[in-house]
């Protein structure tokens, strides 16, 4: 693949000076954007975003509204893979306005599409919600499969990250099977890594384990790091919830780095907040406080509610373990108001009975049982019967 997206740039490039020599400004302007988007493929975003500002402005200048719509675009993404979400969140909305102005209804659901895809990276789970199925309508009406597709898989990641586990199964794996369907490799691998993450988090390990290193083999085979990466950290999380703390540390640490290189500061800071938790797990408090702390800051840094909720969450049971009942509420009651915010009831409800806990512990014990009861009814009716027996 990369040797023929080298043959396409020398070919694009020649055509581009071509173009140029007998003055068709519209053709060395798509042969630019052609260009830009080869770079934005193979994941060069500072030389994509170059090219397609360039013919970003060449095509306005000789009014050609879709290839400027569509130039646009393609700078939203890019942002938004960067996690410059306000830029691309702007962008996107500026082309998402031109393509519905021009009638370009495929341009417009993909817009929208990524908009959900925003705001679903920052946790804004209700307006994700309501964009990408506003775009799924779309695709479907038009009879794009792909993003259809793509619309319920992001749709399934929604109830995932927000507990909703059995409604994100059926999702993931109709989307799996549209995606095999079409013949699309990556977007299969994709759901079957976020099937084996509702696995495990369902403490169904054996089959997480079994659908996880299936996804990482496709990612490894059609070369998408970033996907067996991901695999390779929530193979490691695995380890971590079975009590295999030095296998588990081995694979997270080797993920961090493997983050860290291809600058996905997300995954990163997932790592980072995985290994804090093997440390507290084993008691060691202050080293555990240290990554939770440095990922807490990675989370808010990127926007990503989510993750600076769990590590603020975590801290507070660290503190809690030590005595330091003051320092616990306070974080706990931001975390618990931080994931109801952001519609996660399973966090929210941990958060609770943290709290119940705390109060129990310092003998306030009217308090303590009014929270314990309200955690109690919150884990039942999001069917979680293990901490609902706790």
């Amino acid at each position: 693949m990369q040797g023929r997206y080298s043959e396409a740039a020398v070919m694009l490039s020649n055509a581009h000076s071509q173009f140029e020599k007998i003055g068709d400004q519209l053709g060395a302007a798509q042969c630019l954007q052609s260009l830009g988007d080869i770079h934005r493929m193979q994941g060069r975003y500072s030389e994509a975003a170059d090219m397609l500002s360039n013919a970003h402005s060449q095509f306005k200048k000789i009014g050609n509204q879709l290839g400027a719509a569509q130039c646009l675009q393609r700078l939203g993404d890019i942002h938004m893979m960067q996690d410059r979400y306000s830029e691309a969140a702007d962008m996107l909305s500026n082309a998402h306005t031109q393509f519905e102005k021009i009638g370009v209804q495929l341009g417009a659901a993909e817009c929208l599409r990524s908009l959900g895809d925003i705001h679903r990276m920052q946790g804004r789970y209700s307006e994700a919600a309501n964009m990408l199925s506003n775009a799924h309508t779309q695709f479907e009406k038009i009879g794009d499969q792909l993003g259809a597709a793509q619309c319920l898989q992001s749709l399934g990641d929604i109830h995932r990250m927000q507990g909703i586990y059995s409604e994100a199964a059926v999702m993931l794996s109709n989307a799996h099977s549209q995606f095999k369907k079409i013949g699309n490799q990556l977007g299969a691998a994709q759901c079957l890594q976020r099937l084996g993450d509702i696995h495990m988090v369902q403490g169904r390990y054996s089959e997480a384990a079994d659908m996880l290193s299936n996804a990482h083999t496709q990612f490894e085979k059609i070369g998408v790091q970033l996907g067996a990466v991901e695999c390779l950290r929530s193979l490691g999380d695995i380890h971590s919830m079975q009590g295999r703390y030095s296998e588990a540390a081995d694979m997270l640490s080797n993920a961090h780095t493997q983050f860290e290189k291809i600058g996905d500061q997300l995954g990163a800071a997932q790592c980072l907040q995985s290994l804090g938790d093997i440390h507290r797990m084993q008691g060691i408090y202050s080293e555990a406080a240290d990554m939770l702390s440095n990922a807490h800051s990675q989370f808010k840094k990127i926007g990503n509610q989510l993750g600076a909720a769990q590590c603020l969450q975590r801290l507070g049971d660290i503190h809690m373990m030590q005595g330091r009942y003051s320092e616990s509420a306070d974080m706990l009651s931001n975390a618990h108001t931080q994931f109801e915010k952001i519609g996660v009831q399973l966090g929210a409800a941990e958060c609770l009975r943290s709290l119940g806990d705390i109060h129990r512990m310092q003998g306030r014990y009217s308090e303590a049982a009014d929270m314990l009861s309200n955690a109690h009814t919150q884990f039942e009716k999001i069917g979680n019967q293990l901490r609902a027996a706790q």
